[in-house]
């Protein structure tokens, strides 16, 4: 069933069709919810279930103007930072440089590395990068969104999302080279 039809048939009131397009959407969501809001899995559950609440009561508004995952993804997007806001009591501020991490200096720890301590590594260091590096990553590289995608699930200008992008990829290779050391690197780019 395409998403033309899902929608359709939701507006109808088919509850299957609901199920069906929570089961086909959840990945998506939960991994909004994983990058901004973190890695608490009850947060993440709570997101998603707010993000399909919202989805629900509002599926009548869509008016198939963009993709269903990219106005489901604008919802989670925007949720998870309420949700964020709710809970730290303070407002993110997406125009604040971030702060580059300290990194301790380790001479050919990845000399012998296997592939499940890279992904680990990986995992880690996308962790320690600003929440809005997380999520432009995320849904660029991850979720495989495109740049008009990105800007209307996140309301930031292209020019903003490019640069996130560009300084997401910069601060994560080097925090992996300083971390664990040029060879680190080429792993990373050279093994496929």
């Amino acid at each position: 069933m395409d998403d033309f039809e899902l929608v359709k048939q939701i507006k109808k009131g088919n509850s299957n069709a609901y199920r069906f397009m929570v089961s086909k959407h959840e990945r998506l969501v939960f991994n909004i919810a994983w990058r901004m809001a973190g890695q608490h899995q009850a947060d993440i559950e709570d997101i998603a279930q707010e993000v399909f609440i919202k989805v629900y009561k509002n599926i009548k508004s869509y008016r198939n103007e963009s993709k269903l995952s990219t106005w489901i993804a604008s919802i989670a997007w925007k949720t998870s930072i309420d949700f964020i806001r709710r809970k730290t009591r303070n407002k993110l501020n997406f125009t604040d440089e971030p702060e580059l991490h300290e990194t301790q200096y380790e001479n050919n720890v990845f000399e012998n590395i296997k592939q499940s301590e890279l992904k680990k590594v990986v995992s880690e260091t996308l962790a320690k990068l600003p929440v809005q590096y997380q999520s432009v990553l995320s849904l660029y590289y991850l979720e495989e969104f495109s740049y008009a995608e990105i800007q209307e699930i996140t309301n930031m200008p292209l020019g903003t999302i490019k640069s996130y992008l560009n300084r997401a990829k910069n601060i994560f290779k080097s925090e992996i080279e300083n971390k664990h050391g040029h060879n680190a690197i080429q792993l990373l780019y050279n093994d496929k």
